[in-house]
């Protein structure tokens, strides 16, 4: 290797004229590994630091110097937009590297090789097991031989945002390069948890491994950039304010000292656009999670409890510390708040409106409930309303006859979220007419009795608003009804209307009075029967009392009260079953109101039937056509999606979901809102798709949800997104809360409501507690009796034999098999039948493992080809598209396998995708199931004939079908465009079709 260049006597490189102003030390020491690379000694170096640093200002600086002292610098950066480009950041490496032609074509061929042995997602924390020897040796030999002929720097920026397989390259590299001319030098910014913590542990353990971290700057550094830019003279008089302001980070003393620049010389420290674009650019930088804690301090001021913003935030009270600390570190936070006035502003001005909107809508209703003044929570309604305004547009003026506009409420009334219509004032709000007062009941009774929803013309999504009546919710003024029985529906109205938005104390009182008029407590009965289901612990059941009606008047009509004899305990689930049916067979036949058809369908949900209330749901929506409202096709769809939810039908659920949200807007829900806002997550959670999950369980809910079963289902999906997301913990706490709040409510004897022991048990598997789990499981199996709930039993019989020994797996899962299989779960039966094929390999079986893999590939929930997955991100409430394939289903962690990691699909053979079959497999796949030849097919995709007819074969082997006919039933339809015979590609969601929030 020949040497470097004799330093002149003056020494250019002196770390003081080439380092950045304030890590001369830092640069000395990158300096100092340099000579010892020069003298065949590599090393590699992390440089670690919070955003705005001055990690990259450090890095190419000596990237600069070495190039000049003749060493090959080989540069890469890690981008989040390119992670899943496998050997992306390798092929950043070697473009820059001098290589000769044939070096250059054998870089290309590894790289390409390893690509596509790279295209089987690994656990973000290992990043390994992915490429095989042949290419990471080729690799390092091409270095090697760039080392044989002058030292090598690699540098990498951004390394956090690095793709797996460069990182994979990069470790075998420094392993082996000790003894060579390579220095390493890896750039990271420091975050809540490390993107790849098993890579930074390996790292570490090399021993010529240094770390560098780049503190912030003191005082007298922040005075020498002064000095250096500005003179000595402002040093002197702006240094302490200057560090003030910015905490010592390089990048805003920098954006400050470029602000004064500008402004020539005011004598005053001028903080203006540099110093502003500057700190938003550090906090959109920063990790995600600190973010999101540094909005939650915009709205709610430094004075806010660390209860009252992880309550507001949705966050675990023990994920704010470590946000907190990352501000103050990166020198953003002073004291637990920011360190000029304008910086909250400025960060709350880069969110979406309605995202906006949202959180000061919780805030306000946070902040009530902690006792704030009105004044405080009224600014934050006026707030919320103001950005619903600037994105919706202008609320169209109310006409004649048209009912006065209402924006969302806290759920508690307030007049700040009020928009007067014409009629405010001293004249009457106008009501609706006759034939739109007889839809609104039909739609009251839809939606489980909830009554009439309030105008809102303004959309929480584009296009055109759901078709479906405007019905009045204002007190009927006296002398405008004079029907005794019209005035009567009203008050009954009025009343629902209070629970409809979780005022229970406006709601209660309000009753109360009602039924101390002699006579009106009559009227209330099947009332009490609603409240009954929508907040259980408010008044007695009237069916504990009771018990359920016999005769043609309960089988026949009376849903809502059977309903209610369920939730008592006054009738057995499978006595509950027969009598729905009759319910539901009745109502195909008219005369029978649609309260009690959807209470009939929870009836069949609670107990356990989803199979039937998929059965159910069908010939009701053809019974309902356009006679019926758009409440009861919303309330139809979400529990129709509910349906899907429980057997495993993952698309159907989040189609069934969206369809609900484009009958009925979100805010016209009232507090039923949780139900379909709880599938939609869990749908996206079993997808893997974890943002958007996130942001359904985000997105505001009325006051009083907590009190109501919709409540409890959006308690049990944020738990099984918590322990999708590795916060087992987290899980494990909110599993136990519905528990308790099932157990407060006397209705812990139906399991199918919120199985939460099976979701604890599952939690304390994940926390490496298998006994825990298996008396979990045990005691769900004891309270569900001899026969009966098919699908709860087959999940906990599933969960006991991950939890025991494997003496009992296979008699266990061979159960659970058959009961899932009777329930037509099928995700959750591809799972066990998954987790029974490798029970029947541990017992020596490979004839029966085969049997059992075999009849996984022909479960409907996963006999898709896969194309790719969709990436996570924030969805509206649009009919955007799921991905075109489903992942597989995870394994439970068994007792003594380890867990595996969240939210990544099990990893397929190294040939395949996720779901069996290789990107060219599913591409042959797809045309095939469209018609086209062999010969067509070679020709779209440019292989040979013999190519698509060696696919094929191993498509029919893979997916166990035999024809063609076959792979079009397993595939569905042709996408949209596809009808050319053009491979398909991902249908994701186009920007224009995503809505804020």
């Amino acid at each position: 290797m020949p040497p470097l260049p004799v330093s002149p006597p003056h020494d250019p490189y002196d770390p003081s004229r080439t380092a950045p102003v304030g890590r001369e030390s830092e640069y000395r020491r990158l300096d100092h590994a340099l000579d010892r690379c020069a003298a065949g000694a590599g090393s590699v170096i992390v440089l670690h630091g919070s955003v705005g640093s001055g990690r990259s200002d450090l890095l190419y600086a000596f990237t600069d110097t070495a190039a000049e002292r003749g060493v090959q610098v080989l540069v890469g950066t890690g981008s989040p937009l390119e992670r899943e480009f496998p050997l992306g950041l390798a092929r950043q490496l070697l473009q820059g590297a001098d290589l000769a032609p044939e070096e250059a074509a054998t870089a290309e061929a590894l790289l390409a090789e390893g690509a596509a042995s790279g295209t089987v997602p690994a656990p973000s924390d290992r990043p390994t097991g992915q490429l095989t020897q042949r290419v990471l040796e080729g690799l390092f030999r091409l270095v090697r031989g760039l080392a044989e002929r002058a030292p090598v720097l690699i540098a990498v920026d951004d390394r956090q945002d690095a793709d797996p397989q460069s990182l994979e390259f990069l470790l075998y590299l420094v392993r082996r390069t000790r003894g060579t001319g390579v220095l390493t030098v890896l750039s990271s910014r420091e975050t809540m948890t490390p993107a790849h913590p098993l890579f930074e542990v390996e790292l570490a353990r090399q021993p010529h491994h240094q770390h560098i971290r780049l503190d912030l700057l003191g005082t007298e550094l922040v005075a020498e950039v002064l000095r250096t830019r500005l003179g000595a003279a402002a040093a002197e008089r702006h240094a302490a304010e200057a560090h003030t302001l910015t905490g010592g980070n390089p990048l805003l003393v920098h954006s400050l000292v470029g602000d004064q620049e500008r402004a020539g010389s005011p004598g005053t420290l001028v903080v203006g656009e540099g110093y502003r674009r500057g700190l938003m650019h550090c906090l959109h930088r920063i990790d995600p999670l600190a973010l999101h804690y540094a909005r939650g301090v915009a709205v709610l001021g430094t004075g806010a409890t660390p209860e009252l913003l992880a309550e507001l935030l949705l966050l675990a009270p023990d994920a704010l510390p470590r946000a907190l600390y990352l501000l103050h570190a990166a020198g953003l936070f002073r004291d637990g708040g920011f360190r000029h006035p304008t910086a909250a502003g400025d960060l709350l001005a880069a969110m979406r409106p309605l995202e906006l909107a949202a959180l000061h809508q919780r805030a306000g209703r946070l902040l009530r409930a902690a006792g704030a003044t009105a004044a405080t929570v009224d600014g934050h309604a006026r707030v919320a309303e103001g950005h619903l305004r600037s994105s919706l547009g202008p609320a169209p003026a109310a006409g004649a006859g048209d009912p006065g506009a209402v924006l969302p409420e806290f759920g508690g009334g307030g007049g700040a979220w009020e928009v007067p219509g014409p009629g405010s004032g001293t004249e009457s709000a106008v009501t609706a007419d006759a034939a739109a007062e007889d839809t609104a009941g039909e739609e009251a009774g839809a939606t489980g009795g909830f009554g009439p929803v309030p105008a809102h013309p303004l959309q929480l999504w584009s296009g055109r608003a759901p078709a479906g009546p405007a019905v009045e919710c204002v007190p009927t003024l006296p002398g405008t009804v004079t029907d005794a029985d019209t005035a009567l529906r009203h008050e009954l109205k009025r009343l629902r209307h209070h629970f409809w938005h979780g005022r229970i104390d406006e709601g209660t009182a309000a009753l109360a009075r009602f039924e101390a008029v002699p006579g009106q407590a009559v009227h209330t009965e099947a009332l009490r029967h609603w409240l009954a289901y929508w907040y259980p612990a408010l008044l007695p059941n009237p069916a504990r009392r009771t018990g359920p009606h016999d005769g043609a008047t309960a089988d026949r009509g009376d849903g809502m009260r059977l309903l209610a004899a369920l939730l008592a305990g006054t009738v057995s689930p499978e006595d509950a079953v027969v009598r729905a049916e009759l319910v539901l067979r009745a109502g195909r036949l008219g005369g029978v109101r649609t309260e009690s058809l959807t209470a009939a369908l929870t009836v069949l949900l609670y107990a356990d039937r989803a199979d039937r209330a998929t059965h159910w749901c069908t010939p009701l929506a053809e019974r309902a056509g356009a006679r019926c409202g758009a409440h009861w096709h919303a309330l139809l769809a979400a529990l129709r999606a509910e349906a899907a939810l429980r057997q495993g039908d993952l698309r159907s659920a989040d189609e069934a979901g969206r369809a609900a949200f484009a009958h009925v807007r979100p805010e016209a829900w009232g507090v039923a809102v949780g139900l379909p806002l709880a599938t939609m997550a869990a749908a996206r959670t079993a997808l893997g798709l974890h943002q958007d999950a996130a942001h359904f369980l985000e997105l505001a809910t009325p006051a009083g949800l907590e009190q109501t079963p919709a409540g409890l289902h959006h308690r049990y999906a944020l738990a099984g997104h918590r322990l999708a997301l590795g916060r087992a913990e987290q899980a494990l706490a909110d599993y136990r809360a519905c528990g308790d709040t099932m157990a407060r409510w006397g209705v812990d004897h139906l399991p199918a409501i919120a199985p939460w022991r099976l979701g604890a048990a599952r939690a304390q598997l994940a926390l490496g507690r298998p006994g825990s789990a298996a008396a979990l499981a045990d005691q769900q199996l004891a309270r569900l009796g001899p026969v009966g709930h098919p699908r709860i039993r087959g999940l906990a019989l599933r969960i006991r034999a991950a939890a025991g020994g494997p003496a009992e797996r296979t008699e266990l899962l061979e159960r659970a098999v058959g009961l899932l299989e009777e329930a037509g779960a099928e995700s959750e039966l591809a799972a066990a039948l998954g987790d029974l094929s490798e029970a029947h390999q541990h017992d020596g079986d490979p004839g029966r493992a085969r049997r059992a893999d075999r009849r996984v590939r022909r479960t409907p929930a996963l006999a898709v080809v896969p194309l790719r997955a969709q990436a996570p991100a924030p969805v509206s409430l649009l009919p955007v598209p799921l991905p075109v394939s489903l992942p597989p289903v995870s394994p439970l962690p068994m007792a003594g396998r380890p867990l595996p990691a969240v939210g990544v699909p099990v990893a397929a053979p190294a040939e395949s995708t996720a779901g069996g079959l290789s990107e060219a497999e599913g591409r042959v796949a797809e045309l095939a199931a469209r018609g086209l030849s062999n010969r067509d097919i070679a020709r779209k995709l440019y292989i040979t004939v013999s190519t698509v007819e060696q696919h094929l074969t191993r498509v029919y082997r893979k997916l166990g079908v035999r024809r063609r006919v076959d792979l079009a039933r397993l595939l569905g339809p042709v996408p949209p465009g596809a009808a050319d015979g053009a491979p398909p590609r991902p249908d994701f969601p186009r920007r224009a079709d995503l809505v804020a929030g």
